[in-house]
């Protein structure tokens, strides 16, 4: 659960619907990773809505899920009309939409994933550091 966390907390952004199905759909570890975060967080989400846990307890202690949820939000309509799943997720999108301390949460998350990308492409852009050498007198 640790590497699945690693994955899909830092290098999985995905940046479209297309994306993310490619990701999901391919199996492997990428897609393992991804199915294995997201549907943690859908059951603990699935507690919250049938009563097993305090709502405020989750917000209180789990931003975690509220970041991963923004990464997959704005695409969430699309994969699942694509891939017939419907239900995909839906407990995680109605504790985290379902409030608006949720929807505030949201946003700043959606915020700080929008400065991330903007720092990813600028350092896939910056030409590759050199080494600095010395030169050696003799």
């Amino acid at each position: 659960m640790r590497e699945a966390r690693s994955y899909v907390g830092g290098e999985f952004l995905p940046a479209s619907a297309d994306e993310l199905i490619a990701i999901v759909s391919a199996g492997g570890r990428h897609c393992g990773f991804v199915l294995q975060v997201y549907g943690y967080w859908d059951m603990v989400a699935a507690f919250v809505r049938h009563g097993a846990l305090n709502p405020e307890l989750v917000y209180d202690t789990c931003q975690e899920m509220y970041f991963q949820y923004a990464k997959i939000q704005p695409y969430l309509r699309e994969f699942r009309r694509k891939m017939k799943l419907p239900e995909w997720m839906s407990n995680i999108e109605y504790l985290v939409e379902g409030s608006e301390a949720g929807r505030k949460r949201l946003a700043v998350m959606r915020k700080n994933l929008a400065a991330m990308a903007d720092l990813r492409a600028a350092q896939a852009s910056a030409p590759p550091a050199r080494a600095k050498s010395r030169a050696r007198s003799g």
